[in-house]
């Protein structure tokens, strides 16, 4: 069983998410226009907007207090490749590679990395987190069953090894529940 998190752990861990879903809110939000097909401009516009939700509701979660500043100040990248994992999941390329990639690699990951803050969100303290995680697994979840039908691939293209490597090499897509001391 995992330990729960401290509230500085917390509070880290859910700004670096928050970081992942504003990059991707942005990112997908760009890169739908330039899809060759309809259905995939579709998908990549309305994923991106689940994005900008997910990243509303855990903005939610920051701690709010005199001298902490605002939540973008505990907004961070989750580590380094991480711009290159965007690059791969929303950069130039066909839409069915950037669909399998999202959809059969990055979208299972952030899934899982969910799951295990939701663990370790153990503590009295944590039920709004809790809470609040079950609603963002909900709907990425949504959003991935939709994607499935458009990129049944299962994470087999060339694009999708590549972010699964990203995201192994980070430990995950908001990087390890905990970071090193």
């Amino acid at each position: 069983m995992t330990a729960p998190l401290t509230l500085a752990e917390t509070a880290d861990l859910v700004g670096r998410s928050r970081h992942v879903e504003l990059s991707f809110f942005a990112r997908l939000g760009e890169r739908a226009p330039r899809c060759d097909g309809a259905a995939a401009v579709v998908y990549l516009a309305g994923a991106s907007r689940a994005h900008g939700f997910r990243a509303g509701l855990l903005e939610e979660l920051l701690p709010v207090a005199d001298g902490l500043g605002p939540a973008a100040a505990l907004s961070g990248s989750p580590g380094e490749g991480f711009e290159e994992l965007l690059d791969v999941l929303a950069g130039p390329g066909e839409d069915a590679e950037i669909l399998d990639a999202l959809v059969g690699v990055a979208y299972p990951a952030m899934a899982a990395a969910y799951a295990e803050h939701l663990a370790a969100a153990g503590s009295p303290s944590g039920t709004e987190v809790r809470r609040t995680l079950r609603r963002v697994l909900a709907d990425l979840e949504a959003v991935a069953a939709e994607g499935r039908e458009l990129a049944p691939g299962g994470g087999r293209s060339a694009r999708a090894a590549r972010a699964r490597t990203l995201l192994e090499a980070a430990g995950g897509p908001f990087g390890p529940l905990r970071r090193p001391a």
